[in-house]
């Protein structure tokens, strides 16, 4: 039952506001998504004119950047400039997650790593996946405003935000950015 009601939730948490907060790249990217709202944004180059996505955080509260890999309910949206194959996503998720885990910690969360990279879609150009995670149930990847999966454990939701917001993250300048506050400049 409490399944099904996290699963019911998820389209509430999809639904973004029709204002934007800003515009990055030519994407516009909403204030809000459901209960959270924009905190900062990146785009993710390759060389100085390949443009490869826009990442965008959501969170309830500024105050959760100082904490942002604990039990605080977030949100990344990445927006595709191009075809990227689900197989060079989930070569740098697994990459960046073992920089950023002991052996021991990577090692546990494989079989939901698995379960969560195989309900992975292709990127493309001009669509938009999102990694939700509320306390209590889960993370949810979603695919343009449709949930494809929900993975039910904390631990393993945290953990993953590592690949954009770890120590060591895929990369430096979309974690500054994502965590650079837009709503005050």
């Amino acid at each position: 039952m409490k399944r099904l009601l996290s699963l019911m939730m998820v389209p509430l948490l999809l639904l973004g506001s029709p204002a934007h907060a800003a515009t990055l790249a030519g994407v516009e990217l909403p204030d809000t998504q459901g209960t959270l709202v924009l905190q900062g944004a990146g785009l993710l180059r390759k060389g100085l004119f390949f443009k490869i996505y826009v990442g965008a955080l959501y969170l309830e509260e500024k105050a959760h950047t100082e904490r942002i890999l604990t039990d605080v309910p977030k949100r990344i949206d990445i927006h595709y400039f191009h075809k990227i194959p689900k197989g060079i996503m989930t070569r740098v998720a697994d990459n960046t997650l073992k920089n950023n885990l002991s052996e021991e910690e990577y090692i546990a969360m494989i079989p939901k790593l698995e379960k969560l990279h195989n309900a992975y879609l292709n990127g493309r150009k001009g669509s938009y996946a999102s990694l939700i995670y509320m306390p209590g149930e889960g993370l949810t990847y979603a695919y343009d405003d449709t949930a494809v999966i929900t993975i039910e454990c904390d631990d393993f939701a945290n953990a993953y935000f590592t690949v954009w917001l770890g120590e060591e993250p895929s990369s430096r300048s979309i974690k500054s950015a994502m965590l650079e506050d837009l709503r005050n400049p």
